[in-house]
């Protein structure tokens, strides 16, 4: 639109004409849209571009509007009564939650009129390939609604373009229908999307991935609060992946491990076009210095401390700890546990910033900053201050492992398949393995949520997590941060009251569990009410 825009200006200032007497164009009509391939996969990427947005994976939706869990806390002292949503002391005017809810819903609306064009086009016109544009474009609506149903709960289901006031008015739908939804347009881009082979490349949606989020839907829906029971077409869904062979754990690379060596690559901008561990990831790219900005903050905002100007090492804040009870989760041994948790830190006080090991009396506070993407492997230079290429992964093989050992004993209870995929999960973290002897279905299902934390945190929404096992789960968790009871080895189990690491557990209220509807959608939208609570 802005090509346009430039366009048309130049032309007026290379004419004559009175001004007055040019006729204006504001919009591009729909019959003049998405006639070809190429304008079919123009209009895609401008619904693929929204996820970027620091609304969505930009920041909020892995930093503001996750954090202030049981595995991550915002970690300045001096902000501990600061209005925020990681201290649980906001309200529906905050600007993250406004941030997000609009860039999720113009996602939602770019989806929305780009279906409606390609189901009025020929396939000729769609190069062939209409089942597949329509395809992703239908995943992407459906993950766009996950992500509100993973925050929000209840929400307006908007299946069609806003293009005024006039088609704002919608009332919230319920978690039922908003899911069946989400099922019907994943199960469109499985029929639709291209393999992960042909794409051969993970920054679009693939028929795995699209079955990867199918179990990932069902498997939501069978928890709180819809408890609609579809645990075997979670797991369906799970061994398809599985049994597609296109997709294994990253392995060890040049004596690094490969849980660790996954993300190195994804720091430094290398694909795994090979293992494809990482079935989808928001792509991200650049340093923000040029006319294009497509960078994000990932590993900026939740990476490692470092907040002097230096050619070397790019500017973090680090706003974001792990916590002690996500330290604790991990033997000693396990990769993850000094990866996800940083075990260095940065010092300055020569003049020049140098990495340097955290001390022992460091590491012996069993927590730190947030360490999974780490900004000293950014490629790009000069370095900037607020602008990452770090990719992030929506979705990786490991999370469909987790799925199927979870999705098998709520059906089953344990089965030998279950740990099976649990200890290829473990033995590449270099955690020991277990047994199926050791377990019954209720040990086996803490033993599934304390490996998907020790796997997946950070990524998978942790507030969706908790809340997905019942809300007395989910506050009994959040209130571990402010336990002041000792664990088996006499340690504390949670933080100081006076620490800002405890805020969130002495602000927590029942209200929380779900967040509010911004104020700005309830200015326009008189039909939506309020989240319960609230």
């Amino acid at each position: 639109m802005k090509k346009i825009f430039y366009i048309g200006l130049l032309a007026y200032l290379c004419c004559s004409c009175n001004f007055l007497e040019t006729e204006t164009y504001d919009y591009i009509g729909v019959e003049d849209t998405c006639r070809d391939e190429e304008s079919c996969m123009a209009g895609l990427a401008g619904v693929y571009d929204v996820l970027g947005a620091i609304g969505c994976y930009g920041q909020n939706l892995w930093g503001d509007l996750d954090a202030g869990t049981d595995i991550m806390v915002y970690n300045r002292h001096y902000g501990k009564d600061y209005i925020q949503l990681s201290n649980y002391n906001y309200n529906n005017t905050d600007n993250s939650l406004k941030t997000t809810w609009t860039a999720l819903y113009e996602g939602i609306n770019r989806a929305n009129d780009y279906i409606g064009i390609i189901q009025e086009r020929s396939e000729e016109e769609c190069g062939g390939k209409k089942a597949m544009f329509l395809g992703e474009a239908k995943a992407l609506r459906a993950l766009y609604y996950m992500n509100l149903v993973a925050f929000w709960g209840e929400v307006p289901l908007r299946l069609t373009p806003t293009y005024d006031l006039n088609s704002q008015l919608l009332k919230k739908s319920s978690q039922q229908e908003i899911y069946k939804q989400i099922i019907s347009d994943l199960e469109a881009a499985e029929e639709g999307c291209l393999s992960a082979r042909e794409l051969n490349a993970p920054g679009r949606i693939s028929v795995t991935t699209a079955q990867a989020l199918l179990a990932r839907a069902y498997m939501w829906q069978s928890g709180y609060p819809v408890y609609a029971d579809t645990w075997d077409k979670a797991l369906e869904y799970a061994r398809k992946v599985k049994q597609s062979g296109l997709h294994r754990l990253y392995p060890q690379a040049e004596g690094v491990n490969g849980y660790r060596a996954l993300f190195i690559n994804m720091c430094s901008n290398k694909y795994d076009l090979t293992a494809r561990e990482s079935m989808f990831e928001i792509e991200f790219y650049g340093n923000g210095q040029d006319q294009t900005n497509e960078a994000g903050r990932l590993g900026l905002y939740n990476g490692v401390t470092q907040q002097k100007a230096s050619d070397d090492y790019a500017y973090a804040y680090g706003l974001y700890d792990g916590t002690k009870y996500l330290f604790r989760l991990y033997e000693e041994e396990d990769a993850r546990r000094w990866w996800n948790i940083a075990d260095y830190k940065y010092d300055s006080s020569s003049g020049e910033v140098k990495e340097v090991p955290r001390t022992d009396a460091e590491k012996r506070q069993e927590d730190g900053n947030c360490a999974k993407w780490r900004a000293k492997y950014i490629p790009e230079r000069p370095l900037s201050r607020n602008n990452s290429s770090i990719n992030f992964p929506v979705v990786r093989y490991s999370d469909v492992l987790l799925m199927i050992a979870e999705c098998s004993n709520e059906l089953n209870g344990p089965t030998q398949e279950a740990i099976e995929v649990v200890n290829q999960v473990r033995v590449r973290a270099g955690a020991s393995t277990i047994s199926l002897a050791d377990y019954t279905k209720e040990t086996f299902r803490q033993f599934v949520r304390d490996e998907r934390t020790r796997e997946l945190c950070y990524e998978v929404p942790r507030r969706m997590e908790l809340r997905r096992h019942g809300t007395d789960y989910f506050k009994e968790q959040i209130f571990l941060l402010k336990s002041q009871l000792l664990n088996e080895q006499g340690k504390q189990i949670g933080y100081d009251l006076e620490s800002v690491k405890a805020v969130p557990a002495l602000n927590f209220a029942d209200k929380h569990i779900y967040f509010p509807i911004p104020q700005s959608e309830l200015n326009v939208n008189t039909l939506c009410e309020q989240t319960t609570g609230w």
